[in-house]
Formats: structure tokens, C-alpha cells, sequence
């Protein structure tokens, strides 16, 4: 007959023990809370200059933002994952008619695409309600003029504009509808 060494009582306290050891190690949700969400920072960015805006980091005010928020999927190098994530260099919906970017910025994008021989068929998330008229003219102006991108810069007026003419829009733009004008 074995012998045990610990009593069901040694084991339960153990067992308290070892999960607030645990979650005392920062497992989502426990003791330990970050204030702010962590920011990607690209390895290849320009040191601090004088952008426009009166920000200091280089691409001026839509830098910052485009790391926090865009990074994430589209890459710091805007080249996207392939099959995941579509580049933003040299991207016609990027660089096009201005409409078209601030459409997807507000509303999301959902469905299939295919761009430089790679499909995509992916959702990206609306930030009508996460950014202000200024932050998305910022950041798209940052992306239509980085990465051999050059388009002219957008503005908070026409973020406004497409704001209000698509206000009732309760779901992400597919392909489709994009190519036709507002």
C-alpha cells in the first residue's frame, strides 16, 4: 500500500498557492494591468525630426498613429503579410481618390481582394468611433506619402465630408463597392 505524503488538505493549498504565483505573473486579466496598450515601433524609422503638425517624430503627426494603430497588420514597412495583410505601398485604394481610404478608415473593409497576385479575404476594423476627422486625415496622409507612396495629403474637412454622407453605414465596404465614386 502507498503511502501518501501530502494531505488533500497540503494538495488544495498548494494548488491555492501555485495559481496566485501564476497569476501574479501577469496572466491576462489577474493582478497586473498595463495603462496603455504596447506601441509598435519600426526598427527602420527615421530618427526624431520636425515633422508638420509641430510633431517631432518623422512622417509628421500620422506616424505615431499609423504604429499604434496600423502597424500591427499592415507592417511598419506598409508591405502587409502577404495572403493576411495587403500592402499599403503602392496600393491604388491607398493612393486613389481620397474617398476611397477614408471610406475603408471609418467603415472597415470585409471580402476577397487580390492584389499583386496574392488574394486576401479578410476584415479590417471601422475606427469611425476610435478616431478623430484630424487623427484619420493624419495618418492617411502619412500612408499616401511613405513606402514610394505619393498622393496628395487628406484633410480633416474631407474626413468630415465622407463622415456625414456615410454616417448610416452599419458595415465594412467590400471591394465592389469602393470602385464607384461617392
Amino acid at each position: 500500500m502507498m503511502k501518501f505524503l501530502l494531505s488533500p488538505k497540503s494538495i488544495l493549498s498548494l494548488a491555492l498557492v501555485s495559481f496566485l504565483f501564476i497569476a501574479g505573473c501577469n496572466i491576462k486579466g489577474f493582478f497586473v494591468h498595463l495603462e496603455d496598450e504596447p506601441v509598435f515601433v519600426d526598427p527602420n524609422a527615421k530618427k526624431e525630426v520636425a515633422g508638420a503638425g509641430g510633431s517631432t517624430q518623422a512622417g509628421g503627426p500620422g506616424a505615431p498613429i499609423f504604429s499604434k494603430i496600423c502597424a500591427t497588420c499592415h507592417q511598419g514597412n506598409g508591405k502587409g503579410l502577404p495572403g493576411t495583410y495587403p500592402s499599403l505601398a503602392g496600393s491604388a485604394f491607398a493612393t486613389g481618390e481620397s474617398t476611397v481610404p477614408i471610406r475603408i478608415v471609418l467603415h472597415g473593409f470585409k471580402g476577397k481582394i487580390s492584389r499583386g497576385g496574392k488574394d486576401y479575404n479578410g476584415l479590417m476594423a471601422p475606427w469611425k468611433d476610435s478616431m478623430t476627422d484630424e487623427e484619420i486625415a493624419d495618418v492617411l496622409t502619412y500612408v499616401r506619402s511613405s513606402w514610394g507612396n505619393n498622393a496628395p495629403a487628406v484633410t480633416p474637412d474631407e474626413v468630415k465630408a465622407v463622415r456625414e454622407k456615410t454616417a448610416s453605414r452599419m458595415k465594412g465596404w467590400e471591394e465592389s463597392e469602393l470602385q464607384s465614386p461617392m
